[in-house]
C-alpha cells in the first residue's frame, strides 16, 4: 500500500524531472513550430525591404511579401493581417499572437482593427485572463487541503486530486495565456503602437 510520502517521493525523484524534461522539449517544439529559431536577419531584412515598398503600387509585392513572411515564420498568414502587423512595432510577435488566438479575436479589414467576432470586449479577455490565472493559482489550496484529508481513506483518490490539479493548473494558465494574447490583440494602440 503506497503512502502519501511514497507518492510525493516517487514524484520528486521520476515524475519532476520527466515533466520539466517535457515541458523543455514542448517549448523547444513550440519556438521551432513558430520559426522563431531560425529566422535569420537575411529573411527579416528582405520582409521589411519588401514592406518598405509601396504595396499599392504593383501587387507582386504584397504576394512577395506573403511568400518571404511564411518563409520566416513558416506558417502563411492572409495578406491584410500582415499589413496590419508590418504597419505597428513587433510585427513578428503580432502575428504570432493572431495566429495563436484567431478563433478568439480577428482583423476586421474594413475597421483596420481587431476584433472579436462573438463581440466581447478587451475588458472580458483581461478579466477572463485574471480569472484564469487566479483559478489556476488559488485552486492548489482547497484540492490539496482536501487530498491531504482523503488521503487516510483512499489514497487513490489523493493521489487523482494531486494530479486534476496540475492538469487544471496547466490548463488554466493555457487559458489565461490565450486571453491575454486577445486582450493585447484587441488593446494593439497601446500594445502594439503604430510606426509613425
Amino acid at each position: 500500500m503506497l503512502t502519501t510520502s511514497d507518492i510525493i517521493g516517487y514524484f520528486i525523484k521520476y515524475i519532476a524531472p520527466i515533466s520539466i524534461a517535457a515541458a523543455n522539449f514542448f517549448k523547444f517544439i513550440y519556438k521551432i513550430r513558430f520559426g522563431f529559431l531560425h529566422i535569420s536577419k537575411s529573411k527579416t531584412e528582405r520582409i521589411f525591404a519588401l514592406f518598405s515598398q509601396d504595396p499599392c503600387k504593383n501587387t507582386a509585392n504584397r504576394y512577395a511579401l506573403y511568400i518571404a513572411v511564411g518563409d520566416a515564420l513558416s506558417s502563411f498568414y492572409p495578406i491584410p493581417e500582415i499589413e496590419f502587423a508590418f504597419a505597428r512595432s513587433n510585427p513578428l510577435v503580432m502575428l504570432r499572437d493572431m495566429r495563436a488566438v484567431r478563433h478568439l479575436v480577428r482583423l476586421n479589414v474594413e475597421k483596420n482593427i481587431i476584433e472579436s467576432p462573438r463581440k466581447k470586449s478587451a475588458k472580458y479577455f483581461y478579466f477572463q485572463s485574471n480569472l484564469s490565472y487566479g483559478i489556476s493559482a488559488f485552486s492548489y489550496f482547497p484540492v490539496m487541503a482536501f487530498a491531504i484529508f482523503i488521503q487516510y481513506k483512499s489514497q487513490a483518490i489523493g493521489a487523482f486530486l494531486v494530479i486534476s490539479y496540475l492538469v487544471l493548473a496547466i490548463l488554466g494558465f493555457w487559458r489565461g495565456l490565450q486571453m491575454n494574447r486577445a486582450y493585447q490583440l484587441m488593446q494593439s494602440e497601446k500594445f502594439y503602437p503604430r510606426l509613425s
